[in-house]
């Protein structure tokens, strides 16, 4: 693949030039990604590209370490939380030195409030948005669409995501693999965490079963982003996700939000309003669907089946994606009938019904 410095664009000068993205996805933490972004750029330092770090976190790892040695560092700002003073990345500095690069480690870091954005994929927008050149690094575990899935997996509450926008949006993705065991023993040795936390580490997170399952997960995200940024799919099929008002919901709306990047087509969620409860539901399931890249309806009418059926139509969408009612969910009451009148009356989409856990 080639390198992100031969990607530049072609636009006429009088048209603002907008910086290209290139992704280190790692596969688990402790795969290599920062030390894969940190090596590129070395080479392409070396010929003659100008580079700048803007931030790169290093955990003290000797190897990481020492490839930073060489690199001019923006400094960073320091910034007081909670009795804390904590480091970020230093936007203004960034955007004031304008490199040909920056190199910007960990997408999905939540920053400190107080600086310009709340997330670093966000000031890397900034950066973009000046005509700069961004390599960064993500792990498959911190991309929201994938979230309930590496929850499920592992077991581990993943707090720090990033957009799925962001990799799609994305000129070149370099996903960095290494086997479970490659890995283990990397920890084993200490070059991933300090000894006192390896042996937990490898008990929890990274257990072997753990990590082939992220493997997989990346391997189709990757396969998924670049097929939508090179317009492969032929014809795009688009999603209609029906969700009520309860926590299972956002599993289903990430659920129809894979479906319709996979089948290159747009997706739209949708929920009936039957009362006024639950408002503070209806805001935060609209701002994940936004973060996911889907559309958010609010339909009204009384009955739900009716109301989905009528807006899939409207929609012309291909599939649609609705949850099994189970005791305790919002609509249990019509479980005999709901899925099966949404089913007859869209005979021309494809209706994926889901299995919710009792609430």
């Amino acid at each position: 693949m080639e390198k992100l410095a031969s990607l530049k664009s072609d636009a006429p000068p009088s048209e603002p030039r907008r910086g290209k993205l290139k992704v280190f996805l790692g596969a688990t933490p402790g795969a290599g990604k920062t030390f894969a972004m940190l090596r590129e750029a070395h080479d392409l330092q070396a010929h003659g590209h100008d580079i700048a770090v803007g931030f790169v976190e290093t955990y003290n790892r000797p190897r990481t370490v020492e490839l930073i040695s060489g690199l001019e560092v923006i400094p960073r700002i320091r910034v007081e939380y909670r009795g804390t003073v904590l480091e970020e990345m230093d936007l203004e500095a960034v955007l004031r030195r304008k490199p040909e690069i920056a190199l910007v480690d960990e997408l999905a870091h939540t920053n400190v409030p107080g600086v310009r954005h709340a997330k670093r994929w966000q000031d890397v927008e900034d950066i973009r948005a000046a005509g700069i050149d961004v390599i960064t690094t993500v792990n498959v575990q911190h991309v929201e669409s994938v979230k309930d899935l590496v929850e499920r997996v592992t077991g581990i509450v993943v707090r720090e995501t990033v957009p799925d926008k962001e990799l799609d949006g994305a000129d070149e993705i370099q996903f960095i693999d290494i086997t479970p065991e490659a890995l283990r023993k990397r920890m084993r040795h200490g070059n991933i965490y300090a000894k006192d936390k390896v042996e937990t580490a490898l008990a929890n997170f990274f257990r072997p079963q753990n990590l082939s399952a992220m493997r997989q997960i990346g391997l189709r995200l990757v396969a998924d982003s670049m097929a939508r940024s090179r317009n492969v799919i032929e014809s795009p099929e688009d999603v209609l996700v029906a969700v009520s008002r309860d926590s299972s919901s956002e599993d289903l709306i990430r659920r129809g939000a894979r479906l319709a990047r996979r089948l290159g087509g747009s997706c739209i969620v949708v929920t009936v309003r039957m009362d006024s409860s639950n408002e503070a539901e209806v805001v935060r399931l609209r701002s994940l669907s936004a973060q996911l890249g889907a559309s958010f309806a609010v339909l009204g009418g009384t009955d739900v089946a009716d109301a989905v059926i009528q807006a899939a139509l409207d929609a012309s969408v291909e599939h649609v994606v609705v949850g099994e009612m189970v005791s305790g969910a919002a609509w249990s009451s019509l479980r005999p009938t709901l899925v099966d009148r949404i089913i007859d009356g869209l005979p021309g989409s494809d209706v994926h019904v889901i299995a919710r856990l009792v609430q």
